[in-house]
């Protein structure tokens, strides 16, 4: 048992890594982890989808973004809505959330709570705080679905 505390060579913990015997992961660096991997996936699927669904789906996206923070946003996200469906990754969630219109933010929160039931993901940084304000909102339908991730 000694040599619980001697340090590792540095063969030793690339061998360690590759045998997947380093430390554990905590469940939100699993979680982290598995929202980047969903992340490039949904990055190369679109590089093999149709041209014009692409080049479709790059303009909405350039459009959404150009408008973040105007007041053409709700505008944008009702469009990209429209034609994509709800937005999959938590940069756009946090987006569409900015845009203060309620059945964008139900919308957004719904789809949330359909990643969480799929996934157990677990949301992090200003996404997590937006949900988190959202949740002491006075409408209750907001409320409750913000709640409900929060849990």
């Amino acid at each position: 048992m000694g040599d619980d505390d001697r340090k590792l060579s540095f063969s030793e913990r690339d061998r360690l890594n590759r045998e997947g015997g380093g430390r554990p992961q905590s469940g939100q660096a699993r979680a982290a982890d598995e929202r980047k991997s969903r992340d490039a996936i949904s990055a190369a699927d679109a590089l093999f989808a149709g041209d014009k669904g692409r080049e479709e789906e790059k303009v909405l996206t350039d459009a959404v973004r150009a408008a973040h923070g105007s007041a053409d946003l709700p505008v944008a996200c009702q469009a990209y809505l429209a034609s994509l469906g709800p937005p999959s990754t938590h940069e756009f969630a946090s987006i569409f959330l900015d845009a203060g219109v309620k059945e964008l933010s139900v919308m957004v929160l719904d789809e949330l709570l359909r990643q969480k039931a799929a996934e157990g993901e677990v949301l992090d940084g200003g996404l997590k705080r937006q949900v988190r304000i959202l949740s002491e909102d006075f409408d209750d339908d907001l409320a409750s679905r913000a709640e409900e991730l929060l849990e």
